[in-house]
């Protein structure tokens, strides 16, 4: 399917150098980073759900501390 993008100038050249650099095309790049993104939205989700049914059960507050931290290494960049 044929999808046009607006995007920032600086991200347009990132997302250009990092084709580059991996050869790939801008397509295929772009579409392997949106699906990875929307991969971890789905996986972000289905933790809130589960987060939601821990908090009708006792949850080891270490439990907790060691979920957050991992949330904390994915977001960095």
């Amino acid at each position: 399917m044929r999808l046009t993008v607006h995007l920032p100038d600086d991200l347009a050249r990132l997302l250009k150098q990092a084709a580059l650099n991996e050869g790939k095309s801008m397509s295929a790049l772009t579409a392997e980073a949106l699906a990875l993104y929307l991969q971890e939205r789905r996986r972000r989700a289905l933790g809130l759900k589960v987060l939601e049914r821990a908090g009708k059960a006792r949850v080891d507050p270490g439990a907790l501390e060691a979920l957050e931290e991992g949330r904390r290494e994915l977001d960095r960049p």
